[in-house]
């Protein structure tokens, strides 16, 4: 779920209060106790050395003196959590509601906004009961102080707020005072406690001259008048943070005439009418600052610095002195800022060190401000890794195939790169833009799909992998993240693959005796891989004799011993392996396809007789083939090729074809034990080619195809799929070009 920053979420909930309008028409209003159905489940104990533990929390939005408001995301919306500092226990607020609050136990909301009362829970009783208030209409709500309420006049017709009260809920005689000391055309912009005795008074107000000026009261709760008031910029925004200490005022305003990129941290002291003073480089953004005092010291930051997408000074929550400038940095970040009763701030923020959570900052014995963790938080001011799914082992099951890595990251602004690199070549795939989105919590979650390519467009082969993350925080707090993790990859075996390219391979022997690969894409060129194979009358691809990914070949030589040539997968074969002799009794060998559905590639000949016989594969590189069984005793000497193509029409295991002397080429499909259907006319005409090859899935659509080579070029006939008609028309190849005609064996 994507989450909005803190600092907006707090903005938006004085928006929505001040929204709500008090209900009824009475003056005063009038209370009642409610039944105890208070704050409910969701109760969270206090954490061992006295630090309270909390999950993740995105807001601070008041503090009592009993315990403070946070916010934090849940299933449905946002989710109100008050936590009690005195016992360290904490408990979610029942829903759907908002809450408002200040500097004070009590918290007010609306409830579902189905009835025409607010709720009052005083959140130092521990019954959780609560009274309700009738609303108002011509009032507006801005939050609580002290045993109080503080609401505005709604002037309907101007659409502006008037004159400030405070009230009590107990609806007694003078439980809703006006403010007195302001004048009457006032236009107020913001409400806000800065005590549990005080509220500061954002207004507009035209002066003798009737120029419009902006000024910052000091409300004393007690008396509920104005005790000081201070003309402050015209550039003070709406909302803009204002923050009061027993010494020091202090409000964020705009330069006049600026396009309001950046905003200036103002401060003066209390109860004069001198000149105010400016923080210098305080590094403030154009909204969503904030802002406290406490004693001589000024705390500021930008309040976005944790969803940042730059760096900057204004992230750290600094602590400014007004009287010599020493400046102290207490935290890394910080969402809220909150006046505490005791004179003290409560900052909901993060620090590299200490982590994220709700600090209290206070003046020490030196007094100099320290911030110290009252509640630790879930997630972390670092950016770190969440979680990987990666896992040890992944196959490609195709060219076009891909696998899926990804990575949570704690938080979402980042730059993120991933490389994969094969561990033996140095072979790697960077993406410096992997798919990246907002996971649960706020965390980033970055998905990297892969179609086994190397950055050069390279098929990367098999093997060893190491991953390697490596993201760079946008807004520049703390170090970068690396990490790194391994798997492996396999690709489906491919028979007639010699080069882990994952497409298929043909071999090729001249009349010279030089045998070649030649790459059925157009990746690689054609490679000479040997020479002196003049010394062998049969070469034929056998598919993976020892179980492995890499293709194998068997050659027969002329005294008919039979040799295996294990394929090491990058496209070179290990010194040759004897298989065995007396293999000139055939006159015709076919390998290659899986004809007994074990998995492993079988191979079939015909003798001088005219005999089919099977010879199993045994998985075993030394041994590869079982003893012989005859399939048929005779009728396979009207064909002069016979050739194992893989699955023609669908089904687990191999077929063949054969081609008579006629040149009418036939279809034999396998029955999965070793033996095959009576025979299907596939047609005439191939006694044009010298060769046929089954060369596997050329063009990638998933069926077997044939390559047919000949004095008038090579051609490829892709599979259908239908065991009537097992290809489609031929398409002319770059194949073996420059070389027509002049390879003796082509498979």
């Amino acid at each position: 779920m994507k989450q909005s920053s803190p600092s907006r979420r707090t903005a938006a909930a004085i928006a929505v209060v001040l929204s709500v309008a008090l209900g009824g028409t009475a003056p005063a209003m009038s209370a009642a106790a409610a039944p105890a159905t208070g704050p409910g489940p969701g109760a969270v104990a206090p954490a061992p050395g006295g630090v309270i533990t909390l999950p993740r929390t995105i807001g601070l939005v008041s503090v009592g003196p009993s315990g403070f408001l946070t916010l934090e995301p849940g299933e449905r919306g946002d989710v109100h959590r008050w936590t009690n500092t005195v016992d360290g226990t904490s408990r979610v607020l029942p829903e759907p509601a908002w809450y408002s609050g200040g500097s004070s136990d009590l918290l007010v909301t609306s409830g579902d906004g189905a009835t025409a009362t607010y709720r009052v829970y005083d959140m130092s009783s521990p019954d959780g009961a609560y009274r309700t208030v009738p609303r108002r209409t011509d009032r507006s709500l801005w939050g609580t102080v002290g045993q109080m309420l503080i609401t505005t006049e709604w002037d309907a017709a101007a659409r502006v707020h008037r004159t400030p009260h405070l009230v009590t809920p107990d609806g007694g005689a003078g439980s809703d005072r006006p403010v007195t000391g302001l004048p009457a055309d006032l236009k107020v912009l913001k409400v806000a406690p800065a005590s549990a005795s005080t509220v500061l008074v954002h207004y507009t107000a035209p002066g003798a001259d009737s120029v419009v000026r902006h000024h910052i009261a000091v409300v004393d709760t007690a008396t509920a008048a104005v005790v000081e008031r201070r003309q402050v910029g015209d550039g003070t925004e709406y909302f803009a943070p204002v923050a009061l200490s027993g010494s020091r005022l202090a409000w964020v305003e705009h330069p006049e005439g600026s396009s309001r990129p950046t905003a200036r941290l103002m401060y003066a002291e209390r109860g004069g009418e001198g000149p105010a003073s400016v923080v210098e480089d305080a590094g403030l953004v154009g909204n969503g600052n904030v802002v406290g005092a406490v004693g001589d010291w000024i705390a500021y930051a930008s309040g976005r610095g944790y969803d940042a997408t730059a760096p900057s000074p204004g992230h750290a929550l600094t602590a400014f002195h007004t009287v010599d400038g020493a400046r102290i940095t207490l935290l890394d970040h910080v969402f809220d800022v909150q006046p505490a009763p005791d004179g003290t701030l409560l900052v909901r923020g993060g620090s590299l060190e200490r982590g994220e959570g709700i600090y209290r900052i206070a003046l020490g014995e030196d007094g100099r401000p320290a911030a110290t963790l009252v509640a630790r938080t879930a997630g972390s001011t670092a950016l770190t890794l969440v979680g990987a799914d990666a896992p040890a082992r992944q196959v490609l099951k195709g060219n076009h195939d891909q696998i899926k890595l990804s990575w949570s990251l704690s938080r979402y602004h980042a730059d993120v790169t991933v490389t994969l690199r094969h561990t033996r070549t140095g072979k790697s795939y960077t993406s410096t833009s992997p798919y990246a989105t907002h996971g649960e919590d706020g965390t980033r979650y970055v998905q990297l799909w892969w179609d086994g390519l190397t950055n050069a467009r390279e098929v990367a082969p098999e093997g060893d992998y190491t991953w390697q993350l490596d993201a760079e925080p946008l807004n520049g707090i703390g170090p970068a993240l690396k990490a790194s993790g391994s798997f492996a990859l396999t690709r489906w075996a491919y028979p007639h693959d010699y080069d882990d390219d994952a497409t298929p391979d043909l071999l090729a022997m001249d009349y010279s005796g030089f045998l070649y690969t030649e790459t059925t894409s157009s990746r690689d060129p054609r490679e000479k891989i040997g020479e002196g194979f003049r010394i062998y009358d049969r070469i034929e691809s056998a598919g993976n004799l020892a179980g492995g990914t890499a293709g194998d070949f068997v050659a027969r030589d002329k005294t008919g011993v039979l040799w295996s040539f294990l394929g090491r997968g990058d496209g070179t074969f290990v010194p040759r392996t004897r298989i065995g002799g007396g293999w000139n009794t055939y006159d015709k060998i076919a390998a290659g396809s899986d004809l007994t559905g074990d998995g492993r590639p079988d191979l079939v000949a015909v003798d001088t007789a005219g005999a089919l016989w099977l010879h199993k594969a045994t998985g075993d590189w030394k041994t590869p083939y079982a003893p012989r069984v005859k399939l048929a005793a005779g009728g396979f000497d009207t064909y002069n090729q016979i050739t194992a193509v893989g699955d023609l029409a669908g089904n687990p295991t191999g077929d063949l074809i054969a081609r008579d002397k006629s040149g009418v080429l036939w279809s034999f499909l396998g029955k999965g034990d070793g033996t095959f259907a009576p025979r299907t006319r596939i047609g005439g005409g191939w006694n044009v080619y010298t060769q046929l090859a089954g060369a596997g899935d050329v063009n990638d659509d998933g069926r077997a195809d044939l390559v047919a080579y000949g004095s008038g070029g090579t051609y490829l006939y892709p599979g259908t799929g239908s065991w009537q008609v097992p290809f489609g028309k031929p398409t002319p190849t770059g194949l073996l070009v420059n070389e027509t005609g002049s390879f003796i064996d082509v498979t």
